[in-house]
């Protein structure tokens, strides 16, 4: 039997489920008694994950018994549209699943926001259990309860909050994900660091792409990032306060993801410049020192987690934020540092020093 290294109970809106975290543990999690229960299981897993883990997969899903139904998508942001939840809904009265079935979701963060959304509308919520493939996933988005899937307009406009039933990262996953996959879950990590988790900082500081993987340093960082996100959701599950300072670098990164059209561009290197561009306005503003802002490029820098700069549209970008969530009217809201470790939520920017700090990271 695989040993949990690490376990961490998050609360939510009432809610309260475990994150497994550890190597190999995925049959052992499987065969938890509250698994057991469900009648009809439908697994949407990663077609890239499973032809690299398929021998390891169908062993592990072995543990439900005749009651799965695989079911394979593309994980490619592109494909998390409402049209395909559609069509995968469909699937799910096809294979008979009804308000005793349950959902996993086998991938990183497109398939944990997919499977979590079509787990939440089916049938007004059935349970949702997220299979953390990626580095992403583990430190931050299989956290929450946050699940959404895309329009033609925009990066998750329509969603909602459903908690999963448990979480389980196993570190087995990562033995085969490609080094600008990792970087997106460094960026989310270093994001957490910024915003208050200050022992990860300190360890991206430490290490660099080789020596962080190590799988100690790995089990740490995801075990602290789950604490540090699942705490925060604790005391503001829907995002009406203390939770928006999870969104640092996320408005103008998901702008630049939409105006892409999520081609050429991977979500790490996205938020990674978004949280340059904040942290170049918490400067102009006088927020941080220079020292801070150094320390923070610094990091970024070092492991690669920017976008190349190249020639934009920054105006079409601009627009792009329009349908983020995080804006309100026609103001857009930021999350900015008052010195690392310190950020403070609902920051009107003038457009113009958004427009020449964009120019100045991205461009």
């Amino acid at each position: 039997m695989a040993d949990v290294s690490h376990r961490v109970t998050a609360y939510a809106g009432g809610a309260k489920y475990e994150v497994l975290i550890g190597r190999a543990i995925l049959a052992d999690a499987l065969r938890r008694e509250e698994v057991g229960s469900y009648e009809r299981v439908a697994v949407i897993a990663s077609a890239r994950v499973y032809d690299l883990h398929r021998e390891y997969l169908e062993e592990s899903l072995g543990a439900l018994g005749g009651r799965s139904c695989l079911i394979l998508m593309d994980d490619r942001e592109l494909n998390k549209s409402y049209a395909a939840a559609g069509r995968f809904l469909d699937q799910f009265i096809e294979i008979g699943m009804n308000r005793k079935s349950a959902v996993i979701g086998v991938g990183g963060g497109v398939v944990g926001d997919f499977a979590g959304y079509c787990a939440g509308v089916y049938m007004r919520g059935i349970p949702i259990i997220h299979v953390s493939t990626t580095l992403l996933a583990m430190v931050d988005s299989s956290i929450g309860g946050k699940v959404a899937v895309n329009l033609s307009v925009g990066k998750n406009i329509v969603g909602l909050f459903h908690q999963p039933s448990l979480v389980v990262s196993d570190t087995r996953f990562l033995d085969t994900l490609p080094d600008i996959e990792f970087r997106n879950g460094l960026t989310e990590a270093l994001k957490h660091g910024l915003i208050g988790e200050r022992k990860t900082l300190r360890m991206l500081e430490r290490n660099d792409m080789d020596s962080i993987k190590h799988e100690d340093r790995i089990l740490g960082l995801v075990a602290r990032s789950v604490s540090f996100k699942s705490k925060i959701v604790q005391r503001d599950e829907r995002e009406r306060d203390v939770r928006a300072i999870l969104n640092f670098g996320h408005t103008v990164g998901h702008a630049i993801e939409s105006f892409m059209e999520y081609r050429g561009v991977s979500h790490g290197g996205a938020v990674a410049t978004g949280i340059q561009v904040m942290v170049g306005i918490s400067r102009r503003l006088g927020l941080i020192s220079g020292a801070d802002a150094d320390r923070a490029n610094r990091i970024i820098a070092s492991y690669g987690l920017m976008l190349e700069k190249q020639a934009c549209d920054l105006d079409g970008v601009i627009k792009h934020m329009e349908y983020d969530k995080k804006n309100f009217g026609d103001s857009a809201k930021f999350v900015l540092l008052k010195g690392l470790g310190n950020p403070i939520i609902n920051q009107r920017i003038p457009l113009n020093m958004l427009r020449e700090v964009m120019a100045e990271v991205i461009c």
